[in-house]
């Protein structure tokens, strides 16, 4: 029997070492073991090879910069040019399967299906699109705008991804035909010199909804002597308040790392942190896989894998913020029970990562 064949829309640079691009790219290492894969993504990002698989990219004269989870009027233009090289993609060959990468490129799936209904039509969900517009705290203005043409997607769609377990649960998945999918993470690392060995870590992107600015709220209460590594951009308030704050001899912004030396640092650290005020955070399976104590906010999604005083530390508030970064740093705790309970967790990811079993969900 001839290899089926999948046109997958990634709306996103690929490949780059962050979030939905690292997602996009270990699902199609799996569907390229067993179909014929073209890949229509945006004209910035390393090159990659593929068994079975073509890629292929907007337009190389406009590479715009793109700010992480932010709509903007680059993103629209782009996406207009993945729709356009999408149709005639799947005017030119036979495709059995629409496979689309987060909303925008289910939203494009969306419009496609409407002009050829007979394509099975597959949802890799990222996060639901309330998460992803989710800032400062605040619903932004157009969320409601967005559920309504997620509604109507999901709808549309024959299959869909979830990468949290949590939104399996909600009434728009419900009917659906659906299976859980952690993101893949690469644990490769090397070496990455750092003037501090004794330090806490904290490594991804700085947008208000990570929690970063609360977390040095706490942080700058506490008075031992520990240093805390942010890894990744910075954003411009991020900077300022470790200015205003005199937090610069307790601060240490690296910037933007390869992932190999990001990990190393991971791996070396007393443990590490993840501040998110909302929505899943790929980079708790980071943390977790590299066998890393973590202290996180605790939330509904941060509960999905994390547990408090089983496989990590979860705080409320500011208060229980600074109670929980002293008890650490003293190390009054059982670390070896921690580190169980973190071993006990990776089994569990490591198993929703099979291969076998994605292929089997993905073919019902």
């Amino acid at each position: 029997m001839a290899k089926k064949r999948i046109l997958m829309i990634v709306p996103s640079p690929l490949y780059l070492e962050k979030g939905s691009s690292l997602r996009s790219y270990g699902v199609s290492e799996i569907l390229s073991e067993k179909y014929f894969l073209d890949i229509v993504m945006y004209n910035m990002g390393s090159d990659f090879t593929l068994q079975n698989t073509n890629i292929h990219r907007t337009f190389s004269f406009y590479s715009p910069v793109l700010q992480v989870g932010k709509p903007s009027f680059s993103k629209v233009v782009l996406d207009f040019f993945l729709f356009f090289k999408s149709f005639h993609l799947i005017l030119s060959k036979e495709y059995d399967i629409i496979h689309c990468e987060d909303f925008e490129g289910a939203f494009i799936g969306y419009i496609l299906s409407f002009f050829f209904p007979n394509k099975k039509m597959v949802y890799n969900l990222h996060n639901r699109i309330e998460d992803n517009l989710y800032q400062n705290n605040e619903r932004s203005i157009i969320i409601p705008f967005a559920l309504f043409f997620e509604k109507l997607i999901v709808k549309r769609m024959d299959l869909v991804i979830l990468n949290w377990e949590k939104y399996s649960k909600d009434e728009i998945f419900k009917k659906k035909k659906k299976f859980l999918f952690y993101d893949k993470i690469s644990l490769e690392d090397y070496p990455c010199n750092l003037p501090s060995n004794k330090y806490i870590i904290y490594a991804g992107n700085f947008r208000k909804v990570q929690g970063i600015s609360e977390f040095l709220e706490g942080f700058m209460e506490i008075k031992m002597d520990v240093k805390l590594v942010l890894v990744g951009s910075l954003s411009k308030e991020i900077k300022d308040q470790i200015e205003q704050k005199n937090l610069k001899d307790r601060v240490l912004i690296l910037g933007k790392l390869p992932l190999q030396k990001t990990n190393y640092l991971i791996k070396n650290s007393l443990f590490a942190v993840l501040p998110r005020l909302k929505g899943a955070a790929m980079k708790m399976i980071n943390y977790l896989m590299l066998s890393k104590i973590i202290l996180a906010k605790d939330t509904v999604y941060s509960r999905e894998l994390l547990k408090d005083n089983f496989n990590s530390f979860l705080y409320k508030d500011k208060e229980d913020l600074k109670k929980k970064l002293n008890f650490l740093l003293d190390g009054n705790f059982n670390e070896s029970s921690i580190k169980e309970g973190i071993e006990e967790t990776k089994k569990k990811i490591i198993k929703n990562w099979s291969t076998e079993r994605f292929l089997k969900e993905y073919e019902k």
